[in-house]
């Protein structure tokens, strides 16, 4: 997603403006940032067995991910730094460190996943093909 913005330039920045002067606007945003960390939580939440002991790893997991990204999406936006890319790949090894041996006798021996969303459509569009191809 942060490539997504990256590639949009000065309109991303405008439409950043936009959603942080107009409330309604500002609302679905962070409705939209809400339904991503969704769609992490219950990712990682299968990914870790899906049991009962798992959902506030997978809570607290989403966030810290969707935080990261987007700390470092709006200090972009803001123009407070000129290289997202290296900082956002900063910011999701810290994060993920936090949880370092959450999941080391949940998953399969072997067993990898990765999620990469890339979309040309608003997120609200694009979250449900993931979503089919996770089950």
């Amino acid at each position: 997603m942060l490539l997504h913005y990256l590639n949009e330039g000065d309109v991303a920045r405008s439409r950043y403006r936009l959603t942080s002067s107009v409330p309604a606007l500002g609302h679905r945003e962070i409705a939209s940032m809400q339904q991503y960390q969704r769609v992490f939580r219950e990712f990682i939440h299968s990914w870790m067995g899906g049991g009962a002991e798992t959902g506030l790893k997978a809570e607290l997991m989403a966030t810290s991910v969707v935080t990261a990204h987007t700390y470092v999406l709006r200090r972009w936006l803001r123009r407070f730094t000129e290289r997202p890319e290296e900082e956002f790949d900063a910011a999701i090894t810290e994060a993920l460190g936090l949880f370092a041996d959450v999941n080391q006798s949940s998953s399969a021996e072997g067993d990898t996943s990765l999620v990469i969303i890339r979309a040309s459509r608003q997120l609200d569009f694009s979250i449900p093909a993931p979503r089919k191809m996770l089950g």
